[in-house]
């Protein structure tokens, strides 16, 4: 069986020399410590999520139909956008621009698209149209718009939105625009995501007719 899972100290096999003391956590910091790269944004906005409500995930299934599932079989999808974009701000050798290629998103224009798709872990079917595949979508907003303040890691920088999917479907949204966010939703801080999170998924439990155990984790 194929190793899938690694810790960050493990090292290189059969390696010599230079490589010998190379750990898997110099290979993380080398592709993923840049947070403001859009697909490490929002790799890191599906982690900073769960770790907010509180679903324990020992690892990231890129390719899952949904990015995180309560015990209780709720899914949850995690959608991300930010002012900022790493190509504005460092050239392709890693340096940083005098000034940013391009000025701070326009914010009429940012928008969180793909809220429908096709089953991923399935064979494909063309015939069957894209779906909602989650019953939860959370919206994750790095809010800063000054670059020298933009800092992923500041927990104040970030605004929230949950929506169940059924309202999403009344709303006729195949994607949505922060703007129209911002009018269906209140933007939450991080402290404020948990318990609006939990509200949301304890109405999709009992939609799905799954009773409610007040002694177990409400995730």
């Amino acid at each position: 069986m194929a190793r899938c899972g690694y810790s960050a100290s493990d090292t290189l096999l059969n390696a010599g020399g230079e490589l010998e003391d190379a750990t898997l956590l110099d290979f993380w910091q080398w592709a993923y410590a840049d947070l403001c790269d859009d697909e490490n944004k929002g790799i890191f906005a599906e982690w900073l999520v769960a770790r907010l409500i509180g679903i324990t995930k020992t690892r990231r299934i890129g390719w899952a139909n949904s990015d995180l599932i309560t015990p209780d079989g709720v899914r949850i999808e995690i959608k991300s956008s930010s002012y900022w974009q790493s190509w504005k701000l460092i050239d392709e050798f890693g340096v940083t621009r005098q000034q940013p290629l391009y000025p701070v998103s326009n914010e009429t224009r940012i928008a969180f698209a793909g809220l429908k798709a096709r089953d991923a872990v399935a064979v494909p079917d063309p015939s069957i149209p894209p779906e909602f595949k989650s019953h939860v979508y959370i919206f994750a907003f790095q809010r800063e718009a000054e670059v020298e303040r933009w800092n992923a890691l500041d927990l104040s920088q970030w605004e929230f939105y949950v929506l169940p999917a059924n309202r999403i479907r009344e709303l006729g949204w195949k994607s949505v625009s922060l703007k129209s966010l911002r009018v269906e939703h209140p933007p939450l801080s991080a402290s404020d995501l948990r318990p609006a999170a939990l509200r949301v998924i304890d109405d999709v439990k009992r939609e799905m007719g799954i009773p409610a155990h007040p002694s177990e984790a409400r995730v």
